[in-house]
């Protein structure tokens, strides 16, 4: 057989169905744990057809280029003209793809198998299209023969999920349970213990499976979290953390930089959120995750803290972005903003002149140049180029407006104002004074 024939058979599609809550059933056509060893297919004397390779080569081609609809016509006229059920195969996972689930309906229905080594698979797809075309009924009918026939795992999960849909929790968890038998799988298990949670009202049960099964498996991100999503849905906020923790020391010292980066992440938001304190302190001491304690300092607005590890990190990497979030604290924690006032234009100025295109920072220069009557062309220059980036910014536009009126330019500082004015109001203290000043001038 050429290659790319082989190519035909070997090639598979992988189908996703949405199982129970948070889990997802994996109907891969030819992957199984437990596959069937049926010897008794019907062999199928292909017919002979002059343009067949020529067919396959137009065929793979247009699956190349992803344009399914041609491929699949090539191949519904390569079963019609060979009698070849690996053709029709191809036909049918196509329109699977596309979408199409009333053709492979149909075409499947008209068809009489006779036990090829492609009808279980032939089976499924119809099966799962009939899913698609909510004809759940039909679709357990189908699924129901696929399993007398091919009792796999991955038929029993097919007919979970069919019932699932249905309702019928209690069939669903039995057919669940009897493709973890088959398979030991994580995947199924996570199935399971959904089902208990969220339909079978065994909510401890399914806690306490979880539990045993994070030990047996070394900690595995998929349980862990699985039983993380539990924990949330009955708000056990302690219970969360707790886990977060072991997890995260679990994965530090088995160097498993995936899962603990996840992990890290995570128990830095739930830490945060239940004490944003006691979230510095874990990370202080067991971590040196600078960027990730940044950011927990600017949300508990430790502004002097802050400053010194931006300064840390940009001696470290001499990143112009880290000096010019050094400049903004320095000037808004400065008790008196006149002694620093260089010192924060002039590292400002560093940041901008390398190239750093930030329109923050352009602004908040261009606010101190023309607030400070020291450049304030320069500075409306800035914020002009400011606005290109962020043209309906308010902030930015209430610079341009005291700018204008610094240079006497009232009517042009006047309509400027106006938009901030109608967008924001006067509750903000230095919005209300540069309005009644740009009025006054006005006047």
């Amino acid at each position: 057989m050429p290659s790319y024939k082989k190519y035909l058979i070997s090639a598979s599609l992988l189908l996703f169905l949405n199982g129970c809550s948070n889990s997802t059933v994996n109907f891969d056509n030819e992957a199984s744990s437990n596959i069937n060893k049926n010897s008794g297919f019907v062999s199928i004397t292909p017919k002979k057809f002059d343009l067949e390779d020529q067919y396959i080569i137009y065929a793979l081609e247009y699956e190349n280029q992803k344009s399914y609809n041609n491929a699949r016509d090539l191949y519904l006229k390569l079963y019609e003209n060979t009698n070849s059920y690996e053709y029709l195969l191809k036909y049918v996972r196509l329109s699977f793809l596309l979408r199409d689930y009333s053709t492979v309906n149909n075409i499947l229905s008209s068809k009489k198998l006779l036990k090829v080594k492609e009808e279980e698979q032939l089976l499924r797809m119809q099966a799962l299209s009939l899913f698609r075309l909510k004809e759940y009924n039909k679709s357990l009918s189908i699924s129901k023969k696929l399993v007398n026939s091919y009792n796999t795992d991955i038929n029993h999960e097919l007919i979970a999920t069919i019932y699932l849909q249905l309702k019928e929790y209690d069939k669903a968890y039995s057919e669940f349970q009897t493709a973890y038998k088959m398979n030991k799988s994580l995947n199924t298990l996570l199935s399971l213990t959904n089902m208990q949670f969220y339909y079978l009202d065994e909510k401890d049960e399914a806690k306490d499976t979880l539990k045993k099964q994070i030990v047996l498996t070394n900690y595995s991100y998929g349980v862990c979290l699985q039983l993380l999503s539990f924990y949330e849905k009955d708000k056990e906020n302690d219970k969360i953390v707790k886990l977060l923790e072991k997890m995260y020391f679990e994965y530090k010292i088995k160097n498993n930089k995936v899962s603990f980066n996840k992990t890290k992440s995570l128990l830095a938001r739930y830490l945060g959120k239940k004490d944003i304190n006691k979230a510095i302190d874990f990370f202080e001491k067991h971590s040196d995750d600078n960027i990730l304690l940044l950011d927990l300092y600017k949300r508990a607005n430790k502004a002097e803290q802050s400053y010194d590890l931006l300064e840390k990190l940009y001696n470290q990497t001499n990143n112009l972005d880290y000096l010019a979030q050094m400049a903004i604290i320095e000037f808004e924690i400065a008790p008196d903003k006149d002694v620093v006032l260089k010192s924060v234009i002039s590292k400002f100025e560093k940041v901008l002149q390398s190239g750093l295109n930030n329109a923050t920072y352009e602004n908040y220069l261009a606010y101190l140049l023309i607030d400070n009557d020291l450049d304030v062309k320069k500075g409306i220059i800035l914020v002009k180029k400011a606005l290109k980036q962020e043209p309906k910014n308010i902030a930015f536009i209430d610079t341009l407006a005291w700018g204008e009126y610094k240079l006497k330019n009232c009517d042009q500082a006047y309509i400027q104002m106006k938009k901030v004015v109608d967008a924001a109001g006067l509750q903000d203290e230095e919005i209300k004074l540069h309005w009644e000043k740009i009025k006054e001038c006005i006047k």
